[in-house]
């Protein structure tokens, strides 16, 4: 807080006061604060020796922690802001404001952001709300006055007279203050005593720059100025840029980092919609279902999207159509046709030169990235004068559209409304079919690639072997942004805590700007992402029920998080497994008991407690929930995922890091890494229905084997579908390739099932014969496989499904592989023998090689049982806890080995 000693000089000449001077903090920013600004093409601010701005008694405006600076004209005459520094924007001393960006262009601005009422602001602030501003075109400037005339209307209305002028230090005297754009001429020592006597004299600076692409002068020429004024702060030959933080691309930093002790940032009637008002607008054409162009009451002609909602594209715009968001649709022609459908629906609805309200969404920007109106619009369509029928709405109720997938505050009605529909085949869903869509890209999982991923850490530090599936490649490198250092170790890509019910992983990686036909440069067909993902989901979970993914915390539009509509491609490829995708913004206990998991990525709001409860509830119930995390996810997303985890009871958490890999990505991009290095004794990387043939609900309920007649020996087949099933030309074979064929036009009825047996008889609907005179099925064991009539795998049963070898003592009695939680899976031990065994030294281990050694002391009773849980807990006589963070035994299959102290095998134990 240094009083300038140039200041004070020229005060001292031109007997002045120095008026406009801050001594001390200014004024709490009025009541309601105006929401983000966007700094297009902007530059930073530097101290008056070049250096790092870091005072914030200079800085009104900072950038977000997400954004970063460069020297983008390659000349070195930048400062680069390091990781831990904060990014100036906006600047201020003495009687001079300067701003990184021009704000308030009529090409940049489309006035829903702050930046016209901020920059007004900075004016009342400094001339009390009235004055004559001149606006300097005397130094070759490209942004003259007439590319703010929006802005320059808005600021004559509220008490300015805004003029421009080519002699700017001889208007001086008559002005108040004067705004200076990116300069391209210098200013000559006239100009520069001029502008330091009208400061002196109380004048005020309004200095804009912008960001530095070519090298030019503008820039040091603006510095001439705050040189000569002795200023604290300087403009930075630089470009501000941010990824995450931005109005629609990362050379427009948009921020919320306000300074509160400048009075820059108190609500006021701006030039943007008034998101809180009702317009009534006329209806001038409806353009399709889903876009009608209004007019207002002072002329404004605009494009109103019809918010939440999407109709299909008419021909004209075919190539923007894609079926992969239309569940089970998958006819571009039919599209087309419903397409003209809807917007006949809107013609009817919708009365040119009609009268409708327009009403905004709180959850919703006012426009959209085409610069349409975003909005909901209300009409009387009963005639009795009441606009109060949401068009919207009825779009999605008619069949006409199907729910947009964005954060919009009655995502829930439109969804009940667009499944209602589709239950019905209502217009457009006549042709839905989930069950018919194609299977695709269900193949083994040999490679999958995170874009932009982090780490997975726990609460304690590293995550250790046996909850990790996927690691990134050993040529990976992890840069730290205050997380946990793996220094030389692996890692981890992907933790589970089976426990919990819970997954992290470090991307979002099924997000479908991934996808070659998204224009995306690489085709990342081949990666087994989508399989993984869903056999993760089941591992953790009840295998029922939807995929349902969270949309209601910001990630909507946000470019570390995905909402339902940037996930299309996976719905299509759930689809081919007959399993749903659905978007759900209320975490309610009603909505989630649709689905089976819940997948949540990184998002940019909190979760409320009573959506923690929801969640919770879901998770204790057997739902999993599966956390996609992302290396370009703000602090505060972050800490929202984690704070989740938190809740959960899980120690999993996303790392605050970045994980690239300069040799093992995808097209070229380090930021991609791709990877193998896998854990497979986790089943997770087979296709998720390995039968990747017809999916026949048949299967073959019991063998016999062991009969007195060929006749007596059988198999047993069931119809487990609603329908009949034709089996004519399938056959039924063992392990040694003796076939049996089923005889023409047999067909078993739904539910029903037919016994084949090996002798002979008289075919019926129950009982078919094979005619042969010797038995089929071996006593000891074999496996009965069942083909249709293309020779596809239908069906198969092994018997005997378990074998043990009790060895001398102790017996491997029983396996429970299918529970959950983890203390629900175990290893039934039991000593057979008459005497007492001291298992001190014995030790169990999977087909994997993860081992268990029983405690120092332990003994079994004769005739004794002991359960060993795979979960913690408290040892006891009956009940021992193996501890592991992670299931053990194989739902598919497994081997119980059992070691003495002596590292024999005492028995084992095949299921």
């Amino acid at each position: 807080m240094r009083r300038r000693t140039f200041l004070s000089a020229l005060a001292a000449v031109a007997g002045s006061s120095a008026a406009g001077v801050r001594f001390t903090d200014t004024t709490s920013a009025s009541s309601g604060q105006l929401p983000e600004l966007a700094f297009y093409s902007t530059s930073s601010m530097v101290n008056e020796n070049g250096g790092a701005l870091t005072d914030d008694y200079y800085v009104p405006v900072w950038a977000e922690d997400t954004a970063e600076n460069n020297d983008e004209d390659g000349v070195g005459d930048a400062y680069v802001y390091g990781d831990d520094e904060r990014i100036p924007l906006v600047a201020a001393d003495w009687n001079v404001v300067g701003f990184g960006s021009m704000l308030v262009t009529d090409a940049d601005a489309n006035w829903q952001t702050g930046n016209e009422e901020f920059v007004l602001n900075v004016w009342d602030d400094a001339l009390g709300g009235s004055g004559t501003v001149l606006w300097d075109e005397s130094h070759g400037q490209y942004y003259d006055l007439s590319r703010f005339s929006a802005f320059e209307s808005y600021a004559e209305d509220n008490g300015y007279t805004v003029t421009a002028t080519d002699a700017l230090a001889s208007d001086l005297s008559g002005a108040d203050a004067a705004v200076i754009t990116s300069p391209a001429n210098t200013f000559a020592s006239d100009d520069l005593s001029a502008l330091g006597d009208f400061v002196a004299d109380g004048g005020w600076l309004f200095l804009h720059d912008q960001s530095d692409y070519g090298n030019y002068d503008e820039t040091s020429n603006l510095n001439d100025i705050a040189g000569y004024l002795d200023l604290g702060f300087r403009f930075n030959d630089d470009q501000v840029t941010d990824q995450i933080r931005n109005a629609g691309e990362p050379y427009q930093p948009a921020t919320e980092q306000f300074v509160a002790d400048f009075d820059y940032f108190g609500d006021r009637e701006g030039l943007g919609l008034d998101p809180e008002e009702t317009y009534a607008v006329t209806v001038e054409e409806v353009l399709d279902g889903d876009t009608v162009k209004v007019t207002f009451d002072d002329g404004t002609t605009e494009n109103v999207r019809i918010l939440g909602t999407d109709t299909a594209e008419t021909a004209s715009n075919s190539q923007f159509e894609r079926v992969q968001e239309w569940e089970g649709i998958q006819d571009t022609d039919y599209l087309e046709a419903r397409a003209d459908d809807a917007t006949q629906f809107g013609k009817d609805e919708l009365t040119v030169g009609g009268t409708v309200d327009l009403v905004f969404d709180d959850n919703e920007p006012v426009r959209d990235v085409f610069d349409r109106i975003l909005g909901y619009l209300y009409y009387d369509n009963t005639g009795d004068g009441s606009r109060d029928t949401n068009y919207n709405y009825q779009l999605v109720k008619e069949g006409h559209a199907r729910v947009y997938d964005s954060s919009f505050a009655m995502h829930s009605e439109f969804l009940d409304a667009e499944r209602t529909a589709r239950a019905n085949g209502t217009q457009i869903w006549a042709k839905s079919d989930p069950d018919a869509s194609e299977e695709i890209r269900d193949d083994p999982v040999e490679e999958l690639f995170f874009p932009k991923t982090a780490s997975v850490r726990t609460t304690g530090g590293g995550l250790g072997d046996s909850r990790v599936p996927v690691y990134a490649e050993s040529s990976a490198t992890q840069t730290l942004d205050g997380g946990h250092d793996y220094g030389d170790g692996d890692l981890p890509l992907v933790g589970i805590d089976d426990e919990s019910g819970v997954a992290v992983v470090g991307a979002p990686f099924v997000d479908e700007s991934y996808e070659q036909a998204e224009d995306y440069d690489a085709d990342t067909s081949g990666y087994g992402n989508y399989p993984f993902l869903t056999n993760l989901v089941d591992y953790l979970a009840d295998p029922s029920g939807d995929v349902l993914v969270d949309g209601g915390h910001g990630q909507f539009g946000a470019p570390y998080g995905l909402s339902a509509e940037d996930a299309a491609y996976y719905l299509r490829y759930l689809e081919g497994q007959d399993i749903g995708l659905e978007g759900v913004n209320d975490l309610t206990a009603e909505n989630l008991d649709r689905g089976r998991a819940l997948v949540v990525t990184t998002p940019a709001e909190a979760f409320t407690a009573d959506e923690i409860d929801a969640v919770s509830s879901f998770a204790d119930s057997g739902g999993a929930v599966v956390l996609l995390g992302s290396a370009n996810a703000s602090a505060d997303a972050r800490s929202n995922l984690n704070d989740l985890a938190a809740e959960l009871g899980t120690d999993l958490r996303l790392n605050a890091d970045r994980v690239t890999d300069d040799t093992s990505n995808v097209n070229d991009d380090e930021t991609v890494p791709a990877t193998a290095a896998f854990d497979t004794s986790f089943p997770l990387f087979d296709a998720y229905t390995s039968d990747t043939g017809p999916d026949y609900s048949v299967s073959i309920t019991e063998i016999q084997e062991d009969g007195e007649t060929t006749t007596d020996e059988y198999v047993e087949i069931r119809n487990d579908d609603t329908a009949s099933l034709d089996m004519t030309g399938w056959t039924l074979e063992d392990e040694a390739g003796n076939a049996y064929e089923f005889p023409e036009d047999f067909s078993l009825d739904a539910g029903a099932t037919v016994r084949v047996h090996t002798g002979d008889g008289t075919d019926s609907d129950t009982d078919l014969y094979w005619g042969r005179g010797s038995p089929v099925w071996n006593n000891d064991g074999d496996t009965a496989t069942l083909y249709d009539d293309s020779g596809t795998l239908a069906a198969e049963r092994t018997y005997p499904t378990e074998s043990s070898d009790c060895g001398e003592t102790i017996c491997i009695a029983e396996v429970n592989e299918d529970g959950s939680p983890q203390n629900e899976e175990w290893v039934d031990f039991e000593n057979t023998s008459s005497s007492d065994q001291d298992m001190t030294g014995w030790s169990v281990e999977d087909e994997a090689g993860y081992t268990y050694q029983f405690p120092d002391g332990f003994a079994l009773d004769a005739g004794a049982t002991v359960r060993l849980h795979t979960g913690e807990g408290t040892d006891s006589d009956t009940d021992l806890y193996w501890g592991s963070g992670s299931y053990i035994w194989n739902d598919g299959g497994d081997t119980v080995f059992l070691y003495d102290d002596s590292d024999a095998l005492h028995s084992e134990y095949s299921y």
